[in-house]
C-alpha cells in the first residue's frame, strides 16, 4: 500500500510538472508570452511622442488662419480621434498640418471688411473704400445699371459683418456686370 501511495504521488508530481512545462511552451489563447509582456511593459515605460501640430482654418472668403502648438501624444488613436473632421495636408517627421474648411467668413473680414468700388470693380477693402486698402477684387460693375442709393452705398462702403451679407452683396451685384456682345 505504501508503494502505491509513493507511485501515485510520483506520477502526480510528474503530471503536474509536464502540464506546467506545456503551459509555458504554449500559452493559452489570449495569454501572453514573457517576450510579449516585456514588450508591453517597455511600451508603457517609453516617453510620449511630442508632435508639432499646425491647424489651418480656411474660410469662404479665402482667408486662412494658422495656429500651431506642440502636443504630447500618449495614444495615437486618441490623437487621430481628436482631429476627426480635419484633413491632413502635410505630415513630416515630428510635424503634422491639418486643414478644416469653415463655412463662414473669417473673423478678420467680419471686423475689417467693406464692399466698395475701385475702378468700376466690386472690391473688398480693409476699412472703408476711401482708405483704398484692397483685400480682394471680384468683377466689373456697370455703374450705369445701379440705382443712386446702390452707388452711394458702394462709395461709402458696405460693412461685411456676416456670411449672409457677404453672399448677398456678391449675388446682388453679379447681375450688374456689363454684358459682352459678340460681333461677327
Amino acid at each position: 500500500m505504501k508503494r502505491k501511495l509513493i507511485l501515485f504521488t510520483f506520477t502526480f508530481i510528474l503530471g503536474v510538472g509536464f502540464v506546467g512545462m506545456v503551459g509555458l511552451a504554449y500559452p493559452i489563447e489570449g495569454g501572453s508570452t514573457d517576450k510579449e509582456l516585456a514588450a508591453k511593459e517597455e511600451a508603457v515605460l517609453k516617453d510620449p511622442l511630442k508632435l508639432s501640430v499646425i491647424l489651418q482654418k480656411q474660410y469662404i472668403d479665402g482667408k486662412i488662419e494658422e495656429t500651431s502648438h506642440t502636443e504630447t501624444i500618449w495614444a495615437m488613436q486618441d490623437f487621430w480621434a481628436f482631429y476627426d473632421g480635419w484633413e491632413v495636408v502635410n505630415q513630416g517627421k515630428g510635424e503634422v498640418t491639418f486643414r478644416k474648411e469653415i463655412r463662414d467668413i473669417s473673423p478678420y473680414l467680419k471686423e475689417n471688411g467693406y464692399f466698395g468700388l475701385q475702378n468700376g470693380q466690386l472690391t473688398i477693402f480693409e476699412g472703408r473704400p476711401m482708405d483704398e486698402q484692397v483685400i480682394q477684387t471680384f468683377y466689373h460693375i456697370d455703374t450705369k445699371k445701379l440705382e443712386t442709393y446702390q452707388l452711394q452705398q458702394l462709395n461709402n462702403g458696405i460693412k461685411i459683418d456676416s456670411k449672409d451679407v457677404y453672399q448677398y452683396v456678391l449675388e446682388a451685384f453679379r447681375g450688374m456686370s456689363p454684358s459682352r456682345s459678340v460681333t461677327s
